[in-house]
């Protein structure tokens, strides 16, 4: 069994029926009017079972004895596939740092207007989160040319926290609005998501710095990923959906890239169509 094939693909697969057996919580089991779920639902066992069964098989597949020991080794690949695929997620990591900017303005307007009404430290938080997310799109894009090239890059060394820490900045703007909600069901999905979305980034980075936990990594980026999938039949606003989409697509990606490198084929020394380094251009 390819596990950068299989593991990859149950997560995309886990996250779709996920997604459906939460819209059909939400449609069954959630009863709007007193904001409450009803007990004992068959969807809410469901879903809670299949992100269990879910969650148990990843823990049970990631395990390995040795592996790489860099980054390089660990997710440098000379395939157009994945620098395409971090690419997107970076841009849409922009696209949401625009919205969540955007957010933050109208959430400060409003406090403005009423004071009383509002707190500060949800438009802080909102700002804080979207203007975090631009260093870290840039902080994917850099990773994804620093894995395509097989060469280290500094720039792409001082980004390359940066989308931890616009996740540990958003799960905290996102506990600042659902705190005070009683019913965890209600938030709880995204909330999950957002914190196991940051582990990932932040143990892959790890990578960059001699802190290796590839079984964290691994686990993390492709159990973000369910949720996070999950999350999105929940409707978020825009920000929320880009964030989840871009989180969750570059953690897919570094989770098969480190997934390749752990139980795949050997590394080829060059692909065709690869983009060559600077140094190469210039020696031809």
């Amino acid at each position: 069994m390819r596990r950068d094939i299989a593991l990859p693909a149950l997560s995309v697969a886990g996250g779709v029926a996920g997604f459906f057996l939460r819209r059909w919580q939400l449609s069954c089991a959630y009863v709007p009017e007193t904001g409450l779920f009803v007990h004992g639902a068959p969807a809410t066992y469901l879903l809670l079972g299949l992100i269990a069964l879910i969650a148990l098989t990843f823990l049970l597949l990631v395990r390995h004895k040795k592996g790489p020991d860099d980054y390089l080794p660990a997710f440098g690949w000379p395939e157009a596939g994945q620098m395409t695929a971090l690419t997107a997620a970076g841009l849409l990591l922009l696209a949401a740092g625009a919205l969540g900017l955007r957010d933050g303005l109208v959430q400060f307007q409003l406090w403005r207007s009423a004071p009383e009404l509002y707190q500060l430290s949800s438009p802080v938080t909102q700002l804080l989160t979207g203007l975090l997310c631009i260093p870290a799109g840039l902080g994917v894009l850099l990773m994804g040319k620093m894995a395509y090239r097989e060469k280290l890059d500094d720039a792409a060394c001082w980004l390359a926290p940066f989308p931890a820490l616009a996740g540990v900045v958003w799960l905290f703007a996102s506990h600042l609005r659902t705190g005070t909600q009683p019913v965890l069901m209600k938030y709880g999905f995204q909330l999950a998501a957002v914190c196991l979305l940051t582990l990932a980034h932040y143990y892959v980075a790890g990578f960059l710095f001699g802190r290796l936990c590839r079984q964290r990594a691994l686990l993390f980026a492709l159990l973000g990923p369910v949720l996070g999938l999950i999350s999105l039949a929940d409707r978020p606003d825009l920000f929320t959906a880009a964030a989840l989409l871009a989180f969750s697509l570059s953690a897919l990606t570094f989770a098969h890239a480190l997934l390749r490198a752990l139980f795949g084929p050997p590394r080829p020394k060059r692909l065709v169509g690869r983009m060559p380094p600077p140094e190469e251009e210039e020696a031809e």
